[in-house]
């Protein structure tokens, strides 16, 4: 590890290093004229991660970026979980200054950034403060580019469980927590590389005033001191921020429950390769705007477990994709919304440029022909309350809609300073000043006009020189007429040069015209900044609903690409699925290609499925497809079957797949015990459990063993009466066939088969297709070693493990080798090669030996077993 860099006595230098330990935790860009530069170990950090050749000065490491383009790099910074403090110059340098004065103005952290070229359109960007109790944990959740701010919390939550699973929903971009809280929970472990962990502690403050006065904080003292962690953390760490923070409490008891190991295993929002198009959220995500995107990627990832609300979005769905005409048009109006909750946040935190006010006044004159086009369609349940909010919110925000078109101008600039913001003919002193400044010429002339009338001098006429100004010159055969209110300012050989109080005043006008206009039109910017945040409530509620639509229109577009159908969701324990297929594969799939199945649980008879089949035959796909199925219906979705029944589900939780976590000193087959137990530990009977391969991580006894308890806990724990659910809908794909027994003998288990055929190609080589299709009973074989054949292992090998096969087959069946397994009682388990006196018995020539020899041999072998 490098060591620490001494940075040259300089002035700069010294400045340097007395900002930098202000924020320690940061990358200080430090402005040098058209530059902000990293020094020293930031800038061994920052390098490699921008992509910058380091460089040094007097010995000092160092590397820097444009000032005009430093946003594209503090963007890779907050990527990467790094924070950044902005030293700014505080003075223009000039002549006879030795240090230019220089001030941190921005700490940039990931977790609460505002601009747009620093922040992904379509993910809300959460910060997320955690305080941990020995009762429980509170935990807050806020996204400062949208206002959206919650709170909520967890008592006898031993282990954290549930914590761990909120973050993993949420997939926050920084974490804010006191070190012992860190530590406890073992933050760094469990939050993924681009997050950022800030340790930070806060004096007690007393609860704001407002936040007090709500009763649901009294029942709920964890999750206030979350939020108020999160709100301090915010206030103290940006400076430009104003006070506008106000929590909510939100429970946790009306949606489905996913945990980390569900969402990434099941694919909800990004695929394996960390790409959301191939994931769930990718293939449905037709939304217009990126509110739109975002509440779909929430609704994926908190799925509802209130049937009258899912019914409610699920009528929304069928009567736009009954209507292609209206989603079209609601799709083309939405395309011209702008991201409201982030402009919002902006104007909030005075951040908002003027386009951002102009892209509201386009959002908000959308309107008028939303509401028409909802209006012309009678909505019969799903659409017609948010017809009506919409309806409602029209009426209320119309006065900001037309202050907004008044005051405007119809191309509103980039950046303040270019000026040209207001409207002509909104604000008559501004009018006057852009005449002044444009017409400067005209307003002399007319002034030359009246003054000659009002002197009755025909030859005078207006001026300006660079030294005097402007002036009014007569020559002095009219000296005799000049009146009192004239002054001399210049003396000619033939004329006089005078000013008077009106010209004066126009010069004033004229010359400080355009100063005039930017420090004007900085008010009125103000001002209308000021009276659209009356309307913040109401910008956040349209945006709301703006993006409910979307949703709706994005997930009917879907259902009528896909051939999805609409699911019943109600309070039985049913999983009916007709010919399921799985979205995601069966898209990327050629039309056709994709072999459906359809599947029948209701928690008691069949309660678990146990399904066998060879490796890459599709078992993996029609655990996962069913698992989301369920999950769609419960969003208010479409989905991609025949038809469906849909008994509410409280939980999924899956085990599939086989990873390590070494940084936490866990192995492949710990990770699955870990969760198998979670599973164990957490399923309820209105559960949907898919374990996969349960017990492969371990030898041949200890996995069939632990899977066939696994079984057997999970079919008897839950017994109920006799007309409910025995436990959780299971389904169990395994290699091990001995688990099948459990399936023939014990009620509520059934057996089901991905199918597979074998036959002899052309050449005589032994050729299996996987037909895809999961029929009723036990599989016969499991085609290992033609699967190993398929992925091209040496044909010598592949020999050789046919031939040990053909003999544990013949072992098996003359008894030397397994027992029969007994329903009831602990199964007799096989005896596989391996052991060593086998190992020995078979390195033996008999016909070498003398007798003795043998017989030695034998009494070497029977003190061996």
């Amino acid at each position: 590890m490098p060591q620490p860099q001494t940075l040259p006595d300089t002035p700069v230098m010294r400045q340097y290093q007395e900002l930098k330990a202000l924020y320690p935790e940061a990358i200080l860009f430090f402005r040098l004229g058209d530059f902000y530069e990293m020094f020293a170990e930031d800038a061994r950090d920052a390098s490699p991660l921008l992509g910058l050749v380091l460089t040094s000065r007097q010995g000092a490491p160092m590397c820097g970026v444009p000032a005009h383009n430093s946003q594209h790099y503090i963007a890779k910074l907050l990527k990467a979980g790094r924070k950044v403090a902005v030293a700014e110059q505080m003075e223009e340098p000039g002549l006879g200054k030795k240090l230019v004065r220089r001030s941190v103005t921005r700490l940039i952290t990931p977790g609460t950034v505002i601009e747009d070229e620093l922040l992904e359109p379509s993910s809300a960007n959460f910060l997320a403060a955690i305080e941990l109790d020995v009762v429980g944990w509170g935990a807050a959740c806020l996204d400062v580019s949208t206002s959206e701010f919650w709170a909520t919390q967890a008592l006898n939550d031993r282990d954290c469980r549930k914590l761990i699973d909120l973050l993993a929903r949420l997939g926050p971009a920084e974490v804010v927590a006191s070190p012992a809280a860190a530590a406890r929970l073992k933050l760094k472990e469990i939050l993924p590389a681009k997050a950022c962990l800030t340790p930070w502690e806060i004096a007690p403050a007393p609860t704001r005033k407002d936040w007090a006065q709500n009763p649901v904080w009294a029942n709920h003292p964890l999750a206030l001191k979350a939020a108020q962690l999160a709100a301090q953390y915010v206030q103290k760490t940006q400076f430009h921020l104003t006070d506008v923070l106000s929590p909510l409490y939100r429970e946790s008891g009306s949606e489905m429950q996913l945990d980390e190991t569900a969402i990434r295993t099941l694919e909800l929002v990004e695929s394996a390769d960390g790409e959301k198009k191939r994931s769930l959220w990718g293939l449905l995500d037709s939304c217009q705007t990126p509110m739109g995107s975002r509440k779909l990627k929430s609704w994926l990832l908190h799925p509802s477990t209130d049937v009258a609300e899912i019914a409610l979005r699920q009528n929304s769905v069928e009567e736009l994709l009954a209507n292609p005409e209206a989603r079209t048009g609601l799709a083309r109006l939405l395309r011209e919304i702008a991201d409201l909750p982030r402009v919002s946040s902006r104007l909030s935190t005075r951040q908002a440029s003027p386009r951002n006010l102009g892209a509201l006044r386009h959002s908000l004159s959308q309107l008028p022909a939303m509401e028409a086009r909802l209006s012309q369609i009678l909505f019969t349940s799903g659409l017609a309350v948010l017809a009506a909010k919409l309806k409602d919110l029209a009426a209320r925000l119309a006065p900001c809609r037309e202050t907004l078109a008044r005051a405007l101008a119809d191309h509103p600039p980039a950046r303040l300073s270019d000026g040209q913001l207001i409207r002509e003919g909104y604000h008559e002193e501004l009018d006057e000043l852009r005449s002044l400044k444009t017409d400067s010429h005209g307003h002399l002339s007319r002034l030359e006009a009246s003054e000659r009338q009002a002197t009755g001098i025909g030859s005078l006429k207006a001026g300006y020189n660079s030294i005097f100004g402007y002036y009014f010159e007569v020559t002095k055969a009219h000296q005799d007429k000049i009146p009192a209110r004239y002054t001399r300012k210049q003396t000619l050989t033939n004329a006089e040069r005078y000013i008077t109080p009106e010209l004066k005043e126009l010069e004033n006008k004229i010359l400080g015209a355009e100063d005039k206009i930017l420090r004007l039109e900085a008010r009125l910017f103000e001002a209308l900044r000021g009276e659209v945040l009356k309307y913040h409530d109401q910008i956040l509620a349209f945006a709301q609903l703006l993006a409910e639509l979307d949703v709706f229109q994005s997930l009917a577009q879907s259902a009528a690409i896909h051939d999805f159908v609409k699911p019943q969701v109600d309070l039985s324990h049913d999983l009916d699925i007709s010919e399921g297929r799985h979205p995601v594969l069966c898209a990327l799939l050629a039309s056709g290609t994709f072999v459906p199945n359809s599947l029948r649980l209701d928690g008691r008879d069949p309660q678990i499925m146990i399904l066998t089949g060879p490796n890459m035959s599709g078992k993996s796909t029609f655990l996962r497809q069913n698992a989301l199925i369920a999950l769609l219906a419960q969003i208010g979705s479409f989905v991609p079957a025949k038809s469906a029944k849909i008994g509410l589900v409280d939980k999924i939780l899956t085990r599939i797949g086989a990873q390590d976590a070494l940084t936490q000193g866990a192995s492949t087959f710990m990770v699955e015990m870990t969760e198998t137990s979670h599973i164990l530990r957490t399923a309820t009977s209105r559960s949907l459990l898919i374990l996969d391969e349960v017990g492969r991580g371990t030898s041949t006894f200890d996995g069939i063993s632990i899977a066939w308890a696994v079984i057997e806990h999970l079919h008897a724990a839950y017994k109920s009466d006799a007309e409910g659910p025995r436990g959780p809908k299971v389904l169990f794909a395994t290699h091990y066939f001995e688990l099948t027994e459990l399936g023939r003998e014990r009620e509520g288990i059934v057996n089901a088969n991905v199918e597979a055929k074998e036959w002899t190609g052309a050449e005589g080589r032994s050729e299996l297709v996987f037909l895809h299709k999961i029929s009723p009973g036990p599989a016969d074989r499991s085609y290992g070693i033609q699967v190993a054949a398929l992925a091209g292992l040496p044909a010598s090998l592949l020999t050789r493990a046919r031939e040990i096969l053909t003999f544990l087959e013949n072992e098996s069946a003359a008894g030397r080798l397994t027992g029969a397994q007994t329903p009831g009682r602990a199964p007799e388990l096989p005896l596989f090669t391996g052991h060593p006196v086998l190992e020995a018995l078979r390195l033996i020539n008999p016909e070498n030996m003398t007798p003795l020899e043998a017989l030695s041999a034998l009494s070497e072998l029977k003190k061996r077993i």
